[in-house]
């Protein structure tokens, strides 16, 4: 074989391997928040409690369904109808090749699931409160990351009032939280909560996950 001809082949060769690496599918991205409020703060609660949602988004990015999987009343209601207005920059995944198509395939927008996970504390700083405990009402599916491990922040010692804050945490494979960001903030709130969900631990997805966690944080009630 000439040295010609094999230049000629390995040009061809790294030629069709280009094309081969510039064909290859990118893994799907997760459904991003948009927009929508955070539930009130039940104004009778006497206690705390957790409530943990997958949610269902639409390949228009709008809330398809929601299923409870963690609950406890009254704190259930409030979440839910919060996140049923949500809209959400839905998931997207690799549109196939036609046949002979070459080139980076197009994105196009897909449904998909991700976590809403609530935590409210209770209003009384020290002593035991009242109220229910949480109840676990359905085992969550393999599309979403489901904590294993959760804290709740403390309240700001210089803090007035009450606050509740949305975050939007981004899961690795190991089921660690590896950035988050405030979302919808409550001012002096903000640096409890996002240093509570950097101690939270996830059962990770199957794919890349996002998780929304509420922090709600009452006005204490001294006890006397």
């Amino acid at each position: 074989m000439s040295l010609k001809y094999m230049s000629k082949s390995l040009a061809v060769a790294l030629c069709l391997i280009g094309v081969g690496v510039s064909a290859q599918s990118r893994a799907p991205s997760p459904a991003h928040y948009q927009s929508g409020g955070v539930p009130a703060l039940p104004a009778l609660a006497v206690a705390g409690g957790e409530v943990m949602l997958e949610v269902d988004v639409a390949a228009d990015g709008r809330v398809a369904s929601v299923t409870p999987l963690r609950v406890t009343p009254p704190f259930t209601d409030a979440v839910v109808n919060a996140v049923r207005g949500w809209r959400f920059q839905p998931a997207e995944q690799d549109a196939p090749l036609r046949p002979g198509q070459t080139g980076k395939p197009p994105r196009v927008p897909v449904p998909s699931k991700v976590l809403v996970a609530a935590v409210f504390r209770a209003p009384a700083l020290t002593g035991p409160t009242l109220g229910q405990l949480p109840a676990e009402v359905r085992a969550a599916s393999a599309e979403v990351a489901f904590p294993l491990a959760t804290t709740i922040p403390s309240f700001p010692p210089n803090a007035r009032g009450s606050g509740v804050v949305l975050l939007e945490g981004k899961v690795d494979g190991a089921g660690a939280v590896t950035s988050s960001r405030v979302i919808r903030s409550a001012a002096a709130f903000d640096d409890p909560a996002r240093q509570a969900l950097q101690q939270w631990r996830f059962r990770p997805a199957r794919r890349a996950a996002n998780v929304y966690v509420i922090f709600g944080f009452p006005e204490p009630i001294v006890q006397r």
